[in-house]
């Protein structure tokens, strides 16, 4: 399963992702198995003959709130037709416990965030996943925001079959660079049309 945003998804007919292992240069077809519209998620499978795996997830989903001031690192692919196909890391700190008028689904973070950064991985010092980006301010500098992990583990709660999560963080007492090193290979582009 991959995590992304229902506004990457919504109406897409065909969904491909890019990144697997490492290979840019494949794309696998994948398919929504379930969303959740009011909180922007969406959760898509692979369905590609060809796929075999991705690999045990190293790092595990912190389901309580993150406070206030927390690091946090976020990687994506934003605009990808200047920024190109690597992997993009930006940082920052929770700012705020609750988003864009006051929603409290939402972290705000000033981890700078771009298009293409849309449903991307948060992760705190500890390389635990606390959010998945979903939006910035355009009026504001330093304002972007990630939708709580804990409205994931219900999406996830909510799958026909549960997968397994990861119980053991292999990110923890790592510094940041290998910390991305680890967690980049479990980041992918989700291209749809």
């Amino acid at each position: 399963y991959i995590v992304t945003n229902y506004h990457v998804t919504q109406g897409a007919t065909k969904i491909k992702v890019r990144g697997i292992n490492g290979d840019f240069s494949r794309a696998y077809s994948a398919r929504v198995v379930s969303d959740d519209k009011n909180n922007d998620l969406s959760i898509i499978k692979i369905d590609d003959p060809y796929f075999t795996t991705c690999g045990t997830i190293p790092y595990t989903i912190n389901g309580r709130a993150s406070e206030v001031g927390t690091s946090v690192f976020v990687l994506g692919f934003p605009l990808r037709a200047t920024m190109g196909d690597e992997i993009k890391l930006t940082n920052g700190i929770i700012s705020s416990k609750s988003g864009f008028q006051g929603d409290i689904t939402t972290y705000q973070m000033t981890a700078p965030i771009q298009p293409g950064n849309s449903g991307g991985p948060m992760f705190d010092n500890k390389g635990n996943l606390v959010g998945i980006v979903n939006a910035k301010h355009r009026g504001a500098e330093n304002a972007s925001y990630a939708i709580k992990s804990s409205y994931l583990l219900t999406l996830i709660d909510q799958l026909p079959s549960t997968p397994t999560l990861q119980t053991i963080n292999q990110l923890t007492a790592k510094p940041l660079t290998e910390q991305v090193k680890i967690a980049k290979r479990f980041t992918y582009i989700v291209e749809v049309n």
